[in-house]
């Protein structure tokens, strides 16, 4: 099995007879800023603190490589549908700090090939990522959770 990363209960690489593969993967990271109003000065900014992580990315869904794409595309929707939070790992890195999960915010399909009758052969998904972070987490972090506001490192699962 050549794996190439995960989310949840989804593969990339080779897995299972099936490959999926992923490309152009985007990591954004911002930050959060208040701006306060001075009389009759320039106004104020004020950091505030780290903003959520996004990824982008693509993924195929061939006919050739992983058979039939709809059963693929139903764990997709089912993970956006239902904003499942899960691990994503590209290789051996996590995609976020510690133990960060992640969500479909967005997702699109671009379906590129059909047979006659109907039958999907080829799509393409667009998905967007943010980071989750659970309501628990200052929980977590008082109670020296790795992962969880430490400086754990790795990409161990939950």
């Amino acid at each position: 099995m050549a794996l190439e990363g995960i989310y949840g209960a989804i593969t990339f690489g080779k897995a299972r007879g099936r490959i999926m593969t992923f490309h152009e993967v985007e990591r954004k990271y911002s930050g959060r800023f208040g701006t306060h109003m001075v009389h009759l000065r320039k106004p104020l900014l004020e950091w505030a603190g780290n903003d959520l992580v996004e990824i982008d990315m693509k993924v195929n869904l061939n006919s050739q490589w992983c058979g039939d794409p709809n059963p693929l595309l139903a764990q997709w929707h089912f993970f956006h549908e239902n904003a499942l939070a899960a691990p994503l790992v590209i290789g051996t890195k996590p995609m976020g700090p510690g133990l960060s999960l992640f969500v479909i915010t967005e997702m699109q399909e671009t379906h590129k090939h059909w047979l006659k009758g109907g039958k999907l052969m080829a799509v393409e998904l667009a998905i967007t990522f943010k980071e989750y972070i659970p309501f628990t987490e200052g929980l977590f972090s008082m109670l020296g959770m790795p992962g969880f506001g430490g400086s754990f490192i790795g990409s161990g699962g939950l």
